[in-house]
């Protein structure tokens, strides 16, 4: 076997990294960043190398959902869809590539955090021309037992929306 227990690991074909907890024939479950557990193959991860430097060790924490605190509430996840955050070479894509990449993120982060019991979170889709925020809300129309609205204006301006799930 190529990893151990313990180990972080980064997905070879999606953003986001991941602790590796069991070990089975070539396969492992990992504990993303978020919290959630998932199976994957080998041949689908890639060894995270975490520097020492003075016997502190730093931790990449720019990809992927990052939770908020809700006016001193509960805690409300937020996934960035801003392209460059989603893949390390943007500008090898064409914009149907882009779009594409896009809504399967923000549908893997809707189920994920559904899954994991978040009632609410925030897809920043930002302004730009509205072709996503048009396609993600088209997307959430066709989803059940949820409802959307834009988020807050003075905390994202017209660039994100709220989705919760009951």
């Amino acid at each position: 076997m190529k990893f151990k227990l313990g180990d972080t690991v980064s997905f070879l074909n999606q953003v986001g990294e991941g602790l590796i907890t069991k070990c089975e024939e070539g396969r492992y479950l990992i504990e993303d960043e978020h919290g959630f557990d998932d199976w994957y193959e080998e041949r689908d991860l890639v060894a995270k190398n975490n520097l020492k430097i003075d016997g502190v060790q730093h931790k990449d924490t720019s990809a992927g959902a990052a939770p908020r605190k809700d006016n001193g509430a509960s805690s409300l996840l937020e996934k960035d869809l801003h392209f460059n955050k989603l893949v390390e070479f943007p500008k090898n894509f064409s914009n149907h590539q882009m779009l594409e990449i896009q809504l399967r993120e923000a549908r893997n982060f809707l189920d994920r955090s559904k899954k994991g019991g978040n009632k609410r979170v925030v897809l920043i889709h930002g302004v730009g021309e509205g072709r996503l925020k048009e396609e993600i809300h088209t997307m959430l129309e066709r989803m059940d037992n949820l409802r959307f609205y834009d988020a807050s204006y003075a905390e994202y301006g017209r660039g994100a929306t709220e989705i919760e799930f009951y």
